[in-house]
């Protein structure tokens, strides 16, 4: 690592999806060298988060297709799969939408051909003073300083419901897919456990957790909805982005946004799976919403509906994905209040058509999504936002 005062090409605050391609993407198109940049995250390798968050909810299967992937030539993850001895099904239609472990192989095969492990700075991001000629970077331990820097950091943390909390607080075991400490091992074996949510984490988490023992109750305030995308694939080209972008009031773009993704919707596999497993009656469907939880003897909660129904369970897993607010917690919210930097009503960064926020800050995934749009927190997001960053190279 260079030393402490030395000043840096890039730094990417981030080591998940978006800042680990970002990287990629930086040393590949030789925007700078190896020396030069650093990749700032507290996690012992890359896509620490990623990984622990798709082995939390069991998932099998990318939403996203083949060509969705952390290197640069769009047939990599393909021509990769043909190289390698797998006994499972790679690919899964529509789409081809490739295995996780496969993604995961492929990932990891990636970080290794090209060094990128070792740009890693293993620290927390605390705190960023830009400057003139160049910005520094304060982690817990240490400082670096950049002429330029990508903020990656992530979709922030796991949405609990009040009365979840109240539960909680109350003794009840209950715990969030999403949330760093989930531990699936937690679950008794022989129980009835309740699964809350209406989408992809919720109906992967109820198939993963479900057994011959273990019932699993999916209570959702709607019914099953099939959707193959997280978005209409035209947001991911100027279909739909050209009219979005040439939207100039970010809180008409906030709305756009929350109308094209398809929320609460599942893959047509996992909707059949889990039509199936319904009719093993080791999962049941409740469509409906919680009002309160009731701890009535230890491992023992009974739940009221909106209905007027009650349900008893012996544990609750949360998967009612993430805040619906800006990510990157207080130092984000630092850097805006000292420096005035333009955010929408919604709270989220507004930055120019090449994610520059700041001067020579940058912005990559949720926090970009105002200018990149609804697929900005997705795979095809981060190359997305390298697209727009590093259009000047």
């Amino acid at each position: 690592m260079n030393p402490t005062d030395s000043v840096l090409d890039w730094i990417i605050v981030g080591g998940g999806i978006h800042g680990t391609y970002l990287s990629n993407v930086l040393i590949k198109k030789r925007v700078t060298g190896r020396d030069n940049l650093r990749v700032i995250d507290p996690h012992d390798e890359a896509l620490t988060s990623w990984k622990r968050v798709t082995e939390n909810v069991g998932m099998e299967y990318l939403r996203s297709p083949k060509v969705h992937h952390l290197d640069l030539e769009p047939f990599s993850l393909k021509h990769y799969s043909q190289c390698t001895d797998c006994s499972e099904r790679q690919f899964i239609a529509p789409n081809d939408r490739p295995s996780l472990s496969l993604f995961n192989h492929h990932a990891e095969s990636v970080i290794r051909r090209n060094g990128l492990e070792k740009l890693r700075v293993k620290e927390w991001a605390v705190r960023i003073d830009p400057g003139t000629a160049y910005h520094t970077v304060h982690t817990e331990y240490d400082c670096l300083k950049a002429k330029n820097l990508i903020l990656a950091t992530g979709s922030g943390s796991a949405e609990w419901p009040l009365w979840a909390i109240n539960a909680m607080n109350e003794g009840a075991l209950i715990q969030h897919v999403l949330d760093p400490k989930y531990d699936a091992n937690q679950l008794p074996t022989e129980a009835e456990i309740l699964v809350v949510g209406g989408g992809m984490s919720a109906v992967q988490t109820a198939l993963s957790i479900s057994t011959e023992k273990r019932r699993v109750t999916l209570v959702s305030p709607h019914s099953l909805r099939m959707n193959n995308y997280d978005s209409d694939p035209g947001w991911m080209g100027p279909k739909y982005l050209r009219k979005f972008r040439s939207v100039s009031c970010f809180t008409k773009r906030r709305k756009l946004i929350e109308q094209a993704r398809n929320r609460g919707t599942v893959t047509s596999d996992l909707y059949h799976a889990f039509r199936n497993q319904v009719k093993k009656v080791s999962c049941v469907r409740v469509v409906d919403s919680i009002i309160s939880c009731t701890v009535l003897t230890e491992g023992l909660n009974l739940l009221q509906l909106q209905s007027g129904e009650k349900l008893a369970c012996n544990a609750i897993v949360l998967a009612t994905g993430y805040r619906n607010r800006r990510p990157g917690g207080e130092m984000i919210s630092r850097l805006i209040d000292q420096y005035n930097l333009r955010c929408s009503a919604c709270g989220y960064p507004v930055p120019q058509s090449n994610l520059e926020w700041f001067d020579r800050i940058y912005l990559s995934g949720p926090l970009a999504e105002l200018e990149v749009g609804p697929a900005a927190q997705n795979v095809i997001g981060a190359r997305m936002a390298a697209e727009k960053i590093l259009n000047m190279y």
